[in-house]
């Protein structure tokens, strides 16, 4: 087994978690009631135990990559066993996903599953089908349901408005005026006719077409072929969005991009001026041997992309881009012990999950926007999140962070608040106000 092998049958299971997801999202089966989590990739890996020389070095590359030592992607199931030659060993039993989010960051389609998510949940809500019409529809429309788009949830509910009016209209029902301006009919008319006429459902299986995969290779016998297993086209053909380029671990470890937001204390590299630096994390966590931290007293985390690209200048601070769960791999950063941080999230379950743990390293990690008076004063630009599916609330909070936590638990469908529905202006002034005064003084 090698971290090679996890990638490539973790791309593989894309296929059966989207038409689950779909199905979540249409109400066809239960999360609550038939959990897809915790996920198996790999069982039964003991081979390690016979031939540990020769698989030493994979193991423990698969190890340093796993959550276990990271805090996100996959988990290992150890075991302490008796080998026939090397004695007592711990071995890998079983390389399995906690938690929906640890799997999609892994696959890198966290953001595209939750536009699919809204935009099935959308049609749903509006009743643009019924559960099993609306399932097999989006199974077959998933570049469709995950474009980019700039208001995606009025794009949809207005996707879902034309075809229900005109499902009336064909049946002779009553049906009052349409609001949907015309130059957006006239633009999608193409979308709300595949609506009209969705893929017929099969009364033995729900989607043989995409559950119909045949087993995928090796990759180590993989990479003597020049071309794709079967199972890979067919991914390619079903869920093209999806398909990532192949990743190799050994070549492209875990990366940390960085910006400075101090106009003095600028990243150089010679006579370069980059905007933003990206290091390997081995790296990465020697920048206090650099000259990249001169002046700089606050390290600020952004788990929105957008915002760590967008967010303005402020003097003395750096800037990282931290993703979901994958901060926790800054915690073997032990120079941040001598900064100011600051962990800037989106209000929701998960980033107040996250933000909980990275406190396990740096308890004095504060958090900025990620409280009570932002909640309220943005609260019309929620939207439907992810709940945890533990019912506790992260212990490492701090009261006005629980407080807000549990008011996202009272509010059914905008238990979300997007770090990018938060103007600029409001996250730098509020990072302003946490600064020393001595900081901010001459401004």
């Amino acid at each position: 087994m090698t971290i090679e092998e996890i990638k490539h049958n973790s791309v593989q299971m894309l296929t059966d978690y989207l038409n689950r997801t779909i199905d979540e999202a249409c109400g066809i089966v239960s999360a609550e009631e038939d959990p897809y989590f915790p996920l198996t990739v790999m069982n039964n890996t003991s081979r390690f135990s016979d031939t540990l020389r020769d698989h030493a070095q994979d193991m423990v590359d698969i190890f340093l990559h796993s959550k276990n030592k990271t805090g996100a992607g996959y988990s290992l199931e150890m075991e302490s066993v008796n080998t026939r030659s090397n004695g007592r060993r711990s071995i890998i039993r079983r390389v399995y996903f906690e938690n929906e989010n640890d799997y999609l960051d892994y696959v890198s389609v966290h953001p595209k599953v939750a536009v699919l998510k809204m935009a099935v949940t959308s049609l749903k809500r509006e009743e643009a089908l019924d559960g099993k019409s609306l399932s097999a529809w989006a199974k077959k429309n998933v570049r469709e349901l995950t474009k980019n788009r700039p208001e995606p949830t009025a794009f949809w509910r207005n996707i879902a408005a034309c075809a229900k009016w005109l499902s009336q209209s064909r049946n002779g029902e009553p049906q009052g005026n349409l609001s949907v301006p015309p130059d957006f009919i006239e633009a999608n008319k193409a979308l709300i006719q595949s609506l009209l006429t969705p893929p017929e459902v099969s009364s033995s299986r729900e989607n043989p077409s995409l559950e119909d995969e045949s087993p995928s290779e090796n990759p180590a016998v993989k990479e003597k072929k020049a071309a794709k297993t079967e199972s890979v086209e067919k991914q390619e053909r079903e869920y093209p969005a999806f398909v990532a380029p192949p990743i190799e671990p050994s070549s492209r470890p875990l990366s940390v991009r960085f910006r400075s937001l101090s106009a003095s204390s600028p990243l150089k590299l010679g006579r370069l001026v980059p905007e933003e630096i990206g290091l390997p994390l081995n790296d990465f966590i020697h920048l206090n041997q650099s000259s990249f931290l001169r002046d700089i007293t606050t390290v600020m985390i952004v788990s929105n992309e957008t915002v760590y690209q967008n967010f303005p200048h402020s003097e003395h601070t750096l800037c990282i881009y931290g993703p979901g769960y994958t901060v926790n791999a800054l915690k073997l950063c032990e120079w941040f012990s001598r900064y100011k941080i600051i962990y800037c999230g989106d209000i929701s379950e998960h980033c107040f999950d996250v933000l909980s743990t990275f406190r396990t390293a740096y308890p004095k990690t504060e958090s900025l926007c990620m409280d009570g008076d932002t909640w309220e004063t943005f609260l019309s630009r929620a939207e439907q999140g992810d709940s945890l599916k533990n019912e506790a609330v992260p212990p490492n909070l701090t009261e006005e962070e629980k407080h807000t936590f549990l008011s996202l638990r009272l509010v059914r469908g905008k238990n979300r608040l997007c770090l990018e529905a938060v103007p600029s202006d409001y996250l730098l002034g509020r990072l302003e106000a946490m600064k020393p005064a001595d900081e901010t003084e001459g401004k």
